[in-house]
């Protein structure tokens, strides 16, 4: 039987490049069959995904590439690229109406599709109202409507909680037994051990390490630096009986808070809870109908007053990368804070080397892989040495080595600066003992967990 996808002795370097981002690359791959491509952030893996699509049109690109059936549906890591359409409906009928297929079956396609993922009461909505968990349904559900033979992902954990993602492996597995291929790129490789067949691993720099029946083993912790937080001090953000309303009703009813500086906080909470709504309650981005709120001195906290003490690393971090180059993008706060120029030096060059981005300093921002963009936000957001900093999702699109190194920056932070750092998740952080305060947000309410 011919295998749907066939590579062999795939390798590929961009325009202008002097060192292949993919080098080797060797696997097939037949109906019924799932493949998990693993390694470090900016390995490749995206590139190979997109080879395979048939997206990489410029570069040169050797070896040995065969697909045999329909062209294969792809879900992108970042999935507001891909979303055309005003409402989920729209958004999953769109391919299918444009195959010109009767809207008989186009309604069939749709509402198979949005079953799939559990979307179904959702199909009105504006896609810009959803949660990224949801958005990334969305998107699988418009590929879902093509009926590809080869179905590819691009870390489609990422921003799943555990619901969804058992939702998610459930769909792919009913598709797997389906006679569907599947090729993922994942670093939460744990809820694919009953979907995945064979592991595919690329190194640092590309190159291909051939296929295993098991995926990499996480490394281990770092040592955290002690406790920096007073029980004493003042706290830097206190909220009593917030109310924020939302378009299907309260998302948060009563929500009390109190963060000391210094302090490492989890906010953990599934898809939808409302963790992002409070964070920007927090940085004075969103103003709640009732309660009490005051940030770093102020009440209620605006962004134009909380400038420079509150920083906000973002779910998606394209969406606060505008500057050229990395450089410029870390040093974006600090002039705008008026320090020196030697003191905007020092500290870009620190928060790079913190967040292990010095090599990216000349890169455009933009052309650098999902993983590395965070690294040069979180270096933006860490630059100004903020008194409190909110993170949400920061560890979405980050191999486990680059979250254990995250957490130790964080911890760092806090410890040798007095920031409080907050991070708001879906999963339990990869080392519990981080968080000093954990909290869960249920129902509107904060409480510990």
């Amino acid at each position: 039987m011919t295998a749907l996808l066939q590579i062999d002795n795939l390798s590929y370097t961009y325009p202008g490049g002097t060192q292949a981002a993919l080098a080797g690359v060797g696997f097939s791959l037949d109906a019924g069959q799932c493949l998990c491509l693993c390694g470090p952030s900016g390995c490749g893996k995206t590139t190979l995904l997109r080879a395979v699509q048939g997206l990489l049109e410029n570069g040169s690109l050797t070896g040995c590439l065969e697909l045999n059936g329909p062209r294969p549906g792809m879900v992108f890591q970042n999935v507001d690229t891909q979303l055309l359409c005003t409402t989920v409906s729209d958004e999953v009928a769109f391919a299918p109406q444009n195959l010109g297929l009767s809207q008989t079956e186009v309604d069939e396609r749709r509402n198979k599709a949005l079953a799939a993922v559990g979307l179904e009461n959702l199909a009105q909505r504006n896609v810009e109202e959803l949660s990224a968990g949801q958005k990334q349904r969305v998107c699988l559900a418009a590929i879902l409507a093509m009926e590809p033979k080869l179905l590819i992902l691009d870390e489609p954990m990422a921003q799943l909680d555990q619901a969804g993602r058992a939702a998610l492996v459930q769909t792919l597995l009913e598709l797997k037994q389906a006679g569907h291929a599947i090729l993922i790129s994942e670093h939460n490789t744990g809820p694919l051990a009953h979907l995945a067949d064979e592991y595919g691993v690329l190194d640092a720099g590309g190159g291909w390490q051939g296929v295993s029946p098991r995926p990499p083993a996480p490394p281990e912790p770092i040592p955290l630096p002690p406790n920096g937080s007073n029980p004493q001090s003042n706290p830097i953000a206190q909220a009593r009986g917030l109310v924020l309303e939302g378009r299907d009703g309260p998302v948060l009813s009563g929500a009390d808070i109190s963060l000391l500086p210094g302090q490492r906080v989890h906010l953990f909470g599934p898809n939808g809870a409302g963790k992002t709504s409070l964070l920007r309650c927090l940085a004075g981005m969103l103003r709640p109908q009732e309660g009490r709120l005051e940030v770093a001195g102020h009440n209620p906290p605006k962004p134009e007053n909380v400038f420079g003490q509150v920083g906000y690393l973002f779910q998606n971090p394209q969406r606060q990368l505008f500057e050229e180059t990395v450089r410029a993008e870390v040093a974006f706060t600090l002039q705008r804070m008026g320090l020196p120029p030697t003191e905007v030096a020092a500290r870009v060059e620190e928060a790079l080397a913190m967040c292990q981005a010095s090599h990216l300093a000349d890169r455009p921002p933009l052309a650098l892989s999902w993983g590395e963009q965070h690294r040069v936000a979180l270096a933006s957001v860490l630059a100004p040495r903020p008194r409190l900093l909110l993170c949400d999702e920061p560890m979405a699109g980050l191999d486990w080595a680059q979250r254990r190194d995250l957490l130790a920056v964080l911890a760092r932070l806090a410890g040798e600066h007095g920031s409080t750092v907050l991070i708001a998740s879906h999963d339990p952080l990869s080392q519990p003992d981080w968080a000093q305060l954990s909290l869960l947000l249920q129902g509107g309410r904060l409480v510990r967990n």
